[in-house]
């Protein structure tokens, strides 16, 4: 009987040992610190002005650098076609989206998000991973803005965001499908790496 409960024992020791570690903190604060990141920038003494525009981008821009899943974000925005490129393609169209994405939402967060109360609902768990939903409130408004992640190691990682019911990824999973049946994906691509150079 003691071997019995001493092999448990080791077993479930080994189980805790084996298990994957703790998540350092919950999907709500991982949402708020990047918020928080970004108004910090926003409203820097320092930085203010039009003058530091490029400044406060590039500060924004590394932000988000950091915290989305590029390389899922553009699978998803091309579903099925993903799969049927070669590695080459895929690296290209990880890059290419990744670049464009980063930049477009930088111009976004830098136009939109300023001295607005951000107020933090609930999470839950959708798929692998959670969604926090957030309302913005401005002046005369209030938007909601959600925020998917995975977990990524001891953290999470963003790969979608839902502003006001609009999902950011279908609008691109939508634009792409359209340009690839009138076209082709080299087409897209071409077209993406046009709109990437002109926005340098």
């Amino acid at each position: 009987m003691k071997n019995r409960l001493w092999i448990i024992s080791l077993a479930l020791a080994v189980c805790c040992l084996l298990a994957a570690p703790a998540l350092a903190v919950t999907p709500t604060a991982f949402v708020k610190g990047i918020l928080d990141q970004v108004i910090a920038v926003q409203n820097d003494p320092a930085r203010a002005g039009e003058g530091h525009k490029p400044e406060r981008a590039r500060a924004i821009r590394q932000v988000i650098q950091k915290n989305f899943d590029f390389t899922l974000m553009a699978q998803n925005s091309l579903g099925p076609v993903y799969g049927r490129l070669p590695a080459g393609q895929r690296q290209e169209f990880v890059r290419t989206f990744s670049s464009l994405f980063q930049d477009s939402y930088t111009r976004m967060v830098l136009d939109f998000l300023k001295k607005e109360t951000i107020k933090y609902e609930k999470e839950r768990r959708e798929g692998q991973g959670y969604r926090v939903n957030t309302i913005l409130v401005r002046t005369n408004e209030t938007i909601p803005v959600d925020y998917l992640m995975r977990p990524q190691g001891q953290g999470w990682l963003l790969y979608d965001v839902i502003v006001d019911g609009v999902s950011i990824l279908d609008n691109y999973k939508r634009q792409f499908a359209q340009v690839i049946k009138s076209n082709s994906f080299d087409f897209l691509l071409n077209k993406m790496k046009t709109q990437m150079r002109a926005l340098q």
